[in-house]
């Protein structure tokens, strides 16, 4: 009978990793959002959308390059490309140079997770409550509301190390290496405006400011070019430091400094919102996944190997590796 594995969390690295996984297991995808993304997330208020999360994603890796061909082949996937300045207030805007393409998912950002999604049985607007004693038959998983969703051989979360170790509480070794990742937060604030860009830079640097980067998220391959869609975020630190501020109070404060630091007027916006990311990004990386083969339990994400989207990708395929040979039989001797 084939391994009954359950994967919390449907960003890259969950998506990857079932998808994988389909062909050898019974694999159930679990996304307390109403949509797949994780940190590829789009927010979308009509007309508007916006890639609040990651912005863009870089291919180093001869793997990570195989992984993508396909999607760079169908249109899924395709580089975003033009001028990117380093804006500072009461100074002069200065190129900047990208040295290495940098890709980006059509139409929107999460795209890509969509068509990883397909197929898949993945279940959303679903938390996963903390996991209690494992039975004869495996793990019982239950959301919020005690509302039993499956018996499961393995569970396997992506979620960012606090809320994995929140769901493994009592089942986790004291050796643990979610323990060693620290996580910031970044606040994205969108603006939308009923016109064209009329500047020409798609993305923006911001120095001496709580704003850290600027993307017109209008101007990536595929999008909507009558309208604009602006993407600011804060800094790590200037976030982690406001994290508990009143939301309405944050708001006010980086329409402030945008305005500021690139002369754009937030108060002309057909569309203005702002969103909190309390885990956005890896300062300090753990060195490894986490996999339990006694308890059958792993968890991977962008928390282990480095910051960004190829990250967080291959530290799924290293986890997919190790389970694989803990999972699968033994070939049968043909002697």
């Amino acid at each position: 009978m084939k391994q009954r594995i359950a994967i919390i969390g449907a960003g890259i690295s969950g998506l990857s990793l079932a998808r994988s996984l389909a062909p050898l297991a019974e694999v159930t995808v679990f996304e307390k959002a109403r949509g797949v993304g994780g940190r590829m997330s789009t927010r979308y208020a009509d007309p508007f959308y916006f890639d609040h999360g990651a912005q863009f994603f870089t291919a180093r890796t001869p793997e990570f390059k195989v992984f993508l061909e396909p999607f760079i082949a169908s249109g899924a996937v395709a580089p975003w490309e033009g001028k990117v300045v380093t804006l500072q207030a009461g100074k002069e805007e200065e190129k900047r140079l990208w040295f290495e393409p940098h890709y980006v998912a059509c139409q929107n950002m999460n795209s890509l997770c969509k068509a990883l999604a397909g197929g898949l049985r993945v279940v959303t607007n679903t938390e996963i409550a903390p996991l209690t004693a494992r039975d004869s038959n495996g793990w019982r998983l239950c959301d919020g509301g005690d509302k039993e969703l499956g018996v499961f051989d393995w569970v396997i979360s992506t979620a960012p190390p606090a809320q994995t170790q929140r769901l493994f509480r009592g089942h986790l070794s004291d050796n643990a290496l979610h323990g060693s990742a620290v996580m910031q937060g970044c606040y994205a604030l969108m603006l939308g405006f009923r016109r064209p860009w009329h500047k020409k830079w798609i993305a923006a640097r911001l120095q001496e400011s709580p704003l850290a980067w600027l993307s017109v998220n209008s101007t990536k391959p595929g999008r909507d070019a009558g309208i604009t869609c602006l993407v600011a975020h804060s800094s790590n630190g200037w976030a982690d430091a406001h994290m508990d501020d009143d939301m309405a109070q944050a708001e006010a404060f980086l329409i402030k400094e945008l305005r500021n630091v690139s002369g754009i007027d937030p108060h002309e916006a057909d569309y203005c919102s702002l969103h909190r990311w309390k885990y956005a990004i890896a300062e300090k990386a753990a060195r490894e996944v986490h996999l339990d083969p006694i308890l059958q339990l792993a968890s991977v994400g962008d928390w282990c190997g480095g910051q960004r989207i190829e990250d967080a990708w291959q530290a799924s395929v290293r986890l997919l590796s190790a389970l694989i040979k803990l999972t699968q039989p033994a070939p049968t001797s043909l002697r």
